[in-house]
């Protein structure tokens, strides 16, 4: 006959933490405990389960495998219990409840992503939801330590335990401004941001040098080619007809994937399955 392990809420807590900063003196802070005492209760709850969940090394805290499927688990409990909240009566009848939580890049968060989740917010107003903007390197780290449930990248997440959707493609194209002669800079966000080069390589030709120069958000980028400051390689859904740009036609468009990325479980509540049809159904529309 098995034993029963229970797992202190308190403990979970602390993991938490961890989980979201990677940092055990920023993990104490946050929940108002010295970091021997934050310590010692991850320790308590590593006893308790007989495993290593995260290991230190001159790079800071990781997760270890382990510590993931732990991370999941709470994950899991906290759609569980919100949806059981809603149920007893948080949320009206009929109507969904809990937190939707949901990160992506600058160009397609607030003008894809939102907009595709608009009604079904509107229609369960018991939905408390958090939506991110996030370089696009960071994404991957953002959904593995816990801070969203959903991430929006140009990529597919490269792990077995991640369930992927494509959910449209964006279509890049060089723009420069309508009213000046512009500066001959290509616009990007930071000096490690590749799409330019990208973009460039997509146009084939030999491969040369270019001038760049940097804003750090996609609005700012799209005023500043408006400006006369620059030209930029930016999604075709962005471009508004009130915005003093022209399209470069000799320039190939890019397409660029959308795709939905989010951990596998075993259980998704209801919350979670109408936040997927959601953006599998709305978002192409916004995207062309």
């Amino acid at each position: 006959m098995g034993f029963k392990i229970d797992l202190a809420s308190h403990e979970l807590q602390a993991f938490r933490m961890v989980a979201q900063t990677l940092n055990f003196s920023a993990a104490a802070e946050l929940i108002h405990i010295t970091q021997p005492a934050l310590t010692q209760r991850i320790q308590s709850l590593e006893k308790t389960l007989g495993l290593t969940l995260f290991v230190r090394d001159r790079k800071g805290v990781k997760f270890t495998d382990a510590g993931l499927r732990l991370l999941r688990y709470c994950q899991v409990k906290d759609h569980l219990e919100s949806e059981l909240l809603a149920d007893l009566g948080s949320a009206p009848d009929g109507k969904l409840g809990g937190r939707m939580r949901i990160a992506g890049y600058s160009s397609i968060l607030h003008s894809v992503i939102m907009p595709s989740l608009a009604e079904l917010l509107r229609e369960n107003p018991s939905v408390h939801y958090e939506f991110s903007v996030h370089d696009m390197g960071d994404l991957l780290g953002v959904l593995e330590r816990g801070e969203a449930d959903f991430v929006v990248m140009d990529n597919e997440a490269p792990r077995n335990s991640m369930a992927t959707i494509l959910l449209g493609q964006e279509k890049y194209q060089l723009i420069q401004s309508r009213d000046f002669v512009g500066r001959d800079t290509y616009l990007d966000f930071e000096p490690n941001d590749s799409l330019t080069e990208a973009f460039l390589k997509h146009q084939g030709g030999e491969r040369r040098e270019v001038s760049r120069s940097y804003v750090d958000n996609i609005e700012g980028i799209l005023q500043a080619v408006a400006l006369g400051l620059g030209q930029g390689v930016v999604p075709r859904h962005l471009i508004r007809d009130d915005l003093p740009v022209r399209v470069v036609k000799k320039a190939k468009t890019m397409s660029v994937p959308v795709i939905l990325n989010y951990f596998r479980q075993p259980y998704y509540s209801m919350l979670q399955t109408a936040t997927i049809e959601a953006l599998k159904q709305n978002a192409k529309r916004y995207l062309t």
